[in-house]
């Protein structure tokens, strides 16, 4: 305890009073908290001195900070009085603040004074004001009211119109101002009624009477009167009207006793959409101009709602006069032999008529469509509306469909019809390939391309799901009949020697050959030029993968016919090496062990070797090449060649004494 207290007694004799006592307060302060845990640990000398080093160095921090204060406190006095001798200085200022307040103060009463008699001298401005447009307004709304009796008692309606648009701007103004009157309303009301039944009447008459211009000039008159809807209905449903007496169903009916009753509805048809046409592109636009963007898009529903009647109609009238239900059944119970008779129930050449009718009908919608589709998109967008859903219409596409499932079953019968006739007919001639192959061809081109002028996914497909069951199965058996009918026949003919008369006449085997192997390139052609045919008409990925579909079918056929053909000529091969047999027995009596002279000959040109080609040349390849088209011939060379040497190596090998 003594020597933890010596330090500080003498530290605190140098300090003030003051001083002391706050280093007493602040040092004994842990002392008294720490005082049992400092009196258990000083056990011994070195503890003591360890506690009064740290006890030494507190005191040492709190005299720092004590000095420091100390410092702070005379420089605090220092400016507190320098602010003192500021403050002196502030007194004048805060007078002269004092009585500019008290000025600002009575310039705002003043200014408040001012405003207000602005405020009342605006108010009494715009109640002048108001009361002069009342009265201009009064006066223009008389002078309206006069103008419309006299320009109904001159008759000059455009004049009348134009008064009540007046009217409609001036009532506008009305309305706008908070000027509200209901007899004002009633009596502009009644007004404007009596102009418009005025006008309805004129258009009417007008109508009735077939007058087109004056029928064009009375509805324009109705955005003058804000009946801007109802003008342009009565427009559209005399345009309508006139399209339906264009079209004139009855036509129809009085040529269905002639053979042209069916051309005569397709040119109803044609002349159906002409008009609708030739409506739109000459009223179309002066119609925007009066209405609006929207005249366009109701003009052209109005027109395809009319066209969806009268279409559909003119197809159920085309369908009755051709009697196309009853022929398609007739068709089908011939195609599932139910009609008893040799010769055809069915006139093939009739159905063509009326499938050549039937793509003409398909190809003047399809012209239809595209017009409509090209004049919507060279106009404007904003004029485009929701036209693209609506062409032609439900009831029309319903009929148009109808038909085009006829035209299927049509199309199949005169495809297999003409087909069968033309293998029937088959000439050979002095040509390499009979009639029948450039005549099927010929008619599954036609056909293809009388489908693809339709414009039906449907009828497409089915057609050339047909052209596929033709040549797999008619034209199939006919190929393998005639290969199987001519037999060996060619091979007596082509060991024979050549005369005029094999000269001139073509085998019936050669034939059958040319004419497997061309069926098997015309197949490839007619791929290719259904492709082309049908090139950008079908855009959706669909209506491509059904289109790749059954080409894809078609081109498969090919290479049926080509492996008709491969396996025809393969016997061929085989039966011309069996006639040169003799040829082969000469290599026994051939001696192996030359002389010198021999050997010499025999390097330069072996005897037996120009022996078979010298007969062959002779007996088989003179006969043979005039016979055969190109690739026949190539085909059949491969194969003789590769044969010829199988058996030449094994007519060596058992002659030659030394085969190694």
């Amino acid at each position: 305890h003594t020597f933890a207290r010596a330090p500080f007694a003498g530290k605190a004799a140098r300090l003030k009073a003051s001083e002391r006592h706050v280093v007493r307060r602040e040092i004994k302060q842990p002392l008294k908290m720490n005082a049992v845990t400092i009196i258990a640990e000083a056990m011994d000398i070195s503890t003591i001195n360890s506690l009064l080093v740290d006890v030494t160095q507190a005191e040492r921090s709190l005299q720092r900070e004590l000095f420091d204060t100390v410092l702070k406190k005379e420089q605090v006095s220092e400016r507190l009085a320098k602010h003192q001798n500021s403050v002196v200085a502030l007194g004048p200022v805060q007078s002269g603040t004092t009585r500019l307040h008290s000025d600002i103060l009575e310039m705002s009463a003043l200014a408040n004074v001012v405003s207000d008699q602005v405020r009342q001298l605006d108010t009494e401005r715009n109640s002048v004001q108001a009361t002069i447009a009342k009265v201009v307004l009064n006066v223009d709304v008389a002078a309206c009211m006069d103008g419309i009796t006299n320009s109904l008692e001159n008759e000059e309606y455009e004049a009348a119109a134009g008064f009540v648009e007046a009217l409609i701007h001036l009532q506008a103004s009305l309305t706008s101002s908070g000027i509200t009157k209901e007899k004002q309303h009633a009596q502009f009301d009644r007004t404007r009624e009596a102009v418009a039944n005025v006008i309805r009447e004129k258009i009417n008459s007008a109508a009735v009477e077939g007058d087109v211009v004056q029928v064009l000039t009375y509805g324009k008159l109705f955005p003058k009167l804000d009946l801007s809807h109802e003008g342009l209905s009565k427009i559209c449903q005399y345009l309508c009207k006139r399209i339906a007496e264009q079209s004139n169903l009855d036509r129809l009916a009085s040529t269905q006793g002639s053979s042209e009753g069916g051309g005569n509805c397709t040119a109803l048809l044609s002349e159906l959409f002409r008009s609708i046409v030739s409506c739109i592109e000459q009223h179309g636009a002066d119609l925007v101009d009066t209405f609006g963007n929207n005249a366009l898009e109701t003009l052209i529903r109005s027109l395809n709602k009319e066209c969806d009647t009268c279409g559909s109609q003119l197809l159920k009238n085309y369908m009755d006069y051709r009697n196309i239900f009853q022929t398609a059944k007739d068709v089908s119970a011939q195609n599932r032999n139910l009609v008893a008779a040799v010769e055809s129930a069915v006139d093939p050449r009739v159905i063509e008529e009326y499938l050549e009718e039937i793509v003409s009908m398909c190809q003047i919608s399809r012209e239809y469509n595209r017009f409509l589709i090209d004049k919507l998109h060279n106009d404007p967008p904003h004029m485009l509306g929701d036209t693209g859903n609506m062409f032609n219409g439900d009831h029309y596409n319903r009929s148009l469909h109808e038909v085009v499932g006829f035209y299927v079953r049509l199309e199949e019968f005169y495809m297999y019809e003409n087909v069968a006739l033309a293998i029937r007919i088959n000439e050979q001639g002095d040509s390499l390939t009979g009639s029948m192959v450039d005549d099927i061809f010929y008619i599954l081109q036609k056909c293809a391309r009388r489908a693809s002028e339709t414009g039906s996914i449907q009828a497409v497909c089915a057609s050339l799901n047909h052209v596929n069951n033709i040549l797999s199965s008619e034209v199939h058996n006919a190929i393998e009949e005639d290969l199987q009918r001519a037999g060996s026949n060619f091979l007596d003919f082509v060991v024979s020697e050549p005369s005029t008369e094999h000269e001139t006449r073509q085998p019936q085997s050669a034939t059958a050959v040319n004419n497997a192997d061309v069926i098997a390139d015309n197949v490839l052609v007619l791929m290719k030029d259904i492709e082309l045919n049908l090139d950008g008409m079908f855009v959706a990925a669909t209506e491509g993968e059904r289109i790749k579909s059954c080409l894809h079918e078609i081109r498969d056929i090919s290479s049926i016919f080509r492996q008709l053909s491969h396996d025809a000529i393969k016997d061929f091969v085989q039966g011309v090496l069996s006639h040169i047999r003799p040829i082969f027995d000469t290599i026994s009596g051939q001696s192996y062990e030359l002389n010198e002279d021999q050997y010499s000959e025999h390097e330069g040109c072996d005897p037996w070797v120009q022996h078979l080609l010298a007969e062959l040349e002779q007996k088989v390849f003179q006969n043979l090449r005039p016979h055969f088209v190109s690739t026949s011939f190539d085909v059949f060379i491969g194969l003789f060649a590769e044969a010829l040497a199988a058996r030449m190596e094994v007519e060596t090998t058992k002659t030659n004494p030394y085969p190694a």
